[in-house]
């Protein structure tokens, strides 16, 4: 079984998501390279394969795990991984140049998140919606509640309804075509869940239970083929825009200074 600790399911590192993304990581908390993701950590780790108040847990037996570094370690040994400076001249230099890892480079540099955010908005790339849904989930987290970011939330449920594009040449490991076959299928419903999960965290910042476990209404869906299971994803789209627009609109936070047409 994969271990689900390690940073390449980390939300600090939204280029990867298990065997798809770039080829090197980068951890936004460390302001790191990952050349070895699939078997390092620390004690800052956040889970993207579920929402945040299911992981909470989890989280913290892990950080008690590694409590005496703030360092990217190897998961096994605990040894310090080398920290590793972003370097596009290299990348281009060595024609190596990854526009994934180069993007989130930019994002973690750059002052105003937002713009970021919004250049994802609903791109049919798995690896552009891997780093969308990471980056939202961690912004809101930030925010907490002192920002009521609906307006992300809507976008992620809006972009339920669009079919991401899964190519042999989106996996940063080699694979063989009857393996990419097989696999195919597993990871457009993982990354359909990842931006389920933004939706049910805004949920619980918000105390609203009705997000938080919006995954129940799938009613086992998951069990069944791509198709039916994006069939009912699409369904779930309208159902969260109202909880949404209803309990930003009790608060007082949906559009406070627009009079509605």
């Amino acid at each position: 079984m994969r271990n689900p600790y390690t940073c390449d399911n980390c939300l600090f590192n939204p280029s990867q998501y298990q065997d798809i993304g770039s080829k090197t990581g980068y951890c936004l908390k460390h302001n790191s390279l990952l050349k070895n993701s699939s078997h390092t950590t620390c004690h800052f780790f956040r889970r993207k394969d579920l929402p945040l108040f299911l992981a909470e847990d989890g989280h913290k037996e892990h950080a008690k795990k590694f409590p005496s570094t703030d360092e990217i370690v190897f998961y096994d040994t605990n040894q310090n991984e080398q920290k590793r400076q972003y370097s596009e001249q290299h990348y281009w230099l060595t024609n190596t140049f990854d526009p994934y890892l180069h993007e989130v480079t930019l994002y973690h540099r750059s002052e105003k998140k937002w713009p970021f955010l919004q250049a994802f908005l609903h791109s049919r790339n798995p690896i552009k919606s891997i780093i969308w849904s990471s980056l939202t989930r961690r912004y809101i987290q930030k925010c907490g509640q002192q920002v009521d970011n609906y307006k992300l939330i809507l976008s992620l449920s809006n972009a339920l309804k669009e079919k991401v594009e899964l190519r042999i040449e989106d996996f940063r490991v080699e694979i063989e075509c009857d393996e990419f076959d097989a696999l195919k299928e597993t990871y457009l419903k993982d990354i359909t869940l990842l931006r389920i999960y933004g939706i049910q965290e805004y949920g619980g910042i918000t105390n609203n239970e009705h997000l938080m476990w919006i995954s129940d209404e799938l009613n086992g869906a998951l069990l069944s083929s791509w198709g039916e299971f994006f069939s009912s994803v699409v369904q779930l789209s309208p159902m969260i825009n109202r909880f949404v627009i209803d309990s930003a609109q009790k608060r007082g936070t949906f559009f406070p200074e627009q009079e509605v047409a």
